[in-house]
């Protein structure tokens, strides 16, 4: 027969191990939960820190947004300037161009050495107006170191072909209204009249004659505009 020896501890040892037990839970549980707290804490911190850099950001940005907007409004408002330059830049340039033709102009009437002495054409055009109605124009200039009154008129002829035959008309043939072309002038005289060419005439180039007292002064001929 076999017998089982139990050993029975004594109470204070039991209740000495649920205490040590309980307590190693209990410092368990406090130190999971006071990092936990720590972890929490942490957290909160790094979140206060990215909401911050957050804000900082969207500060920056909207001040970005203003600059681009400042810098766009300053290339437009520069762009617009460059053009108002550029065109008012034209406008004296051409407004110089004119002054220049108009100095030369006066030039050739008060500088007799330049050219000869007498009358002028200096300018001539023909305009059409409409139908096979067309406006020949021309300036007279007087070139002298003491300028006198002249007077006479002008002779028109156009030359031109028609049926395959060359032919000259005379004013007479063309104008539309007082054939005669009379000047009088010290210095310059714009002259101009209204003429109509017949149908089935093709001008080519127009004679211009200016008789004074001492019969021809001048005559050229100028090439008639193309279509």
């Amino acid at each position: 027969m076999r017998y089982r020896v139990i050993i029975e501890q004594p109470s204070w040892r039991r209740w000495a191990t649920w205490v040590g037990a309980i307590l190693i839970v209990v410092l368990a549980a406090g130190t999971g939960a006071i990092w936990g707290l720590a972890s929490a804490q942490d957290q909160i911190i790094e979140n206060r820190s990215l909401h911050e850099q957050v804000q900082q950001l969207g500060s920056e940005n909207l001040d970005l947004r203003g600059r681009v907007t400042d810098g766009e409004l300053v290339i437009e408002t520069q762009r617009a300037t460059s053009v108002a330059l550029r065109d008012e830049l034209t406008e004296l340039h051409k407004t110089n161009a004119e002054l220049e033709i108009e100095l030369g102009f006066f030039r050739k009437i008060m500088s007799p050495g330049e050219l000869p002495e007498g009358i002028q054409i200096e300018q001539f055009g023909v305009d059409w107006v409409e139908g096979s109605q067309w406006n020949v124009q021309l300036t007279l200039i007087q070139v002298a170191e003491r300028h006198a009154v002249v007077s006479g008129d002008v002779a028109l002829t156009v030359i031109g072909t028609r049926d395959g035959e060359v032919e000259r008309l005379v004013q007479k043939e063309l104008a539309t209204e007082d054939a005669s072309l009379d000047y009088r002038f010290r210095y310059f005289q714009a002259l101009a009249q209204r003429i109509v060419l017949p149908e089935g005439f093709l001008p080519k180039a127009v004679e211009v004659t200016v008789l004074g007292r001492k019969g021809v002064m001048v005559q050229s001929e100028f090439a008639w505009p193309s279509p």
